[in-house]
């Protein structure tokens, strides 16, 4: 009786996952909150078995095309059941992830992306920089990001430094959500013993900090829109607009 318990449950199991995995793609898509969270697409083709995404726009920026590819054996191992891969103009990358209806859930992910770093803000020169995720695990859903993880490098500060007359590194971090935005947090120490210190949010606010900054460098950072609080210095930026916030 008990084999037959547990092969009955196995075959309702399997059937739950053939019906689920068999779902149009584009109805899993409405119903996770991504359009909530600022994504959109052209078009989605297929099914949650296997589907593809492209005319993919992210928070009003052209991401490229998503496919993914569903596995029973991920489910049973109690990871996410796609492995999803993504390629655009910006760079390509490669999670697991699944779709529910309260939202998605992303494990084992990775990007790596190329840029330019006026986008960043208006005082940095036209100049492409850098940023590589590793072991990213994300949590959203309708009401906006519940719980990140994962290793964040970025090249950013060290490409564009020698226009403020230094030679800042590389920043290193993690990922986390901060009131329901994925956040980015970095930090390194140059060469000349300048500390930084960075805070970035997915939809383009931030928080940049400098000190130890040797004083030969201080007019350039002025210049640049920085602001010296207490030794500090300050560059904040509004979400997506370029502006600081004093």
């Amino acid at each position: 009786m008990g084999k037959k318990l547990l092969l009955s449950a196995v075959f309702v199991g399997v059937f739950a996952c053939a019906v689920v995995a068999n779902i149009p793609l584009l109805f899993a898509l409405r119903q996770s909150g991504l359009v909530q969270q600022g994504v959109s697409w052209q078009q989605a083709r297929g099914t949650v078995w296997h589907g593809q995404v492209t005319g993919l726009v992210v928070r009003g920026d052209v991401a490229g095309a998503v496919e993914g590819d569903f596995s029973l054996m991920r489910v049973l191992k109690g990871q996410p059941g796609h492995m999803v891969r993504w390629s655009g103009p910006y760079g390509r990358g490669s999670a697991l992830a699944s779709l529910a209806s309260d939202g998605i859930r992303i494990r084992k992910g990775q990007a790596a992306l190329t840029f330019d770093a006026a986008r960043i803000s208006a005082s940095f020169p036209a100049q492409d920089v850098s940023l590589r995720l590793t072991n990213v695990s994300i949590d959203a859903g309708r009401t906006g990001c519940r719980e990140a993880s994962g290793r964040v490098t970025s090249d950013v500060l060290s490409r564009v430094s020698a226009v403020y007359g230094a030679t800042w590194p590389e920043l290193t971090g993690t990922l986390s959500c901060d009131r329901g935005q994925l956040a980015f947090s970095m930090e390194g120490r140059g060469v000349d013993g300048t500390q930084i210190s960075a805070n970035a949010y997915l939809d383009g606010g931030g928080r940049l900090e400098l000190w130890d900054v040797p004083e030969d460098q201080a007019s350039a950072l002025l210049l640049a829109g920085f602001t010296n609080e207490a030794g500090r210095f300050v560059y904040s930026q509004e979400s997506g607009e370029g502006e600081r916030s004093q």
